[in-house]
């Protein structure tokens, strides 16, 4: 008996060591910038800005739609990179325009994008604005 109850609780101990190893030496998630620095987040939002404007001068200069979404996807990218609770709301908010103008310009309303993409370049500016009066 006495053998039988150290059998099972040696096998516990090496079951539960098994199962806690994979989960300590696990990456963190891609992509997430843990304790980002102020810099790095003014810059982030610098980043973000540019590439929308980039997109609207796409839309504006009438550029060809596959280089358009790919500006799109590329401030997308940038806005993600911001990692900031003030401006978390906000944040969406903006996606979303930018996604809004990304759908139109997909079903074919030049001009809706047009307006939705001057729309989300402002609000991304008046995210950088929030993030520095707080």
């Amino acid at each position: 008996m006495a053998l039988l109850k150290k059998l099972v609780i040696a096998s516990f101990v090496s079951t539960a060591l098994l199962a806690a190893a994979p989960a300590a030496m696990a990456k963190p998630a891609t992509g997430k910038i843990e304790n980002q620095s102020q810099e790095g987040v003014l810059a982030a939002f610098d980043e973000s800005i540019a590439a929308a404007e980039a997109a609207l001068a796409g839309l504006n200069g009438g550029a060809d739609e596959a280089a358009i979404f790919d500006l799109m996807k590329d401030a997308k990218q940038a806005l993600n990179r911001i990692e900031s609770a003030t401006v978390n709301r906000e944040k969406e908010r903006a996606n979303a325009l930018l996604k809004d103008s990304r759908a139109a310009l997909k079903k074919g309303d030049v001009e809706a994008s047009k307006a939705l993409m001057a729309e989300t370049v402002e609000k991304f500016k008046s995210l950088k604005e929030i993030y520095l009066s707080f």
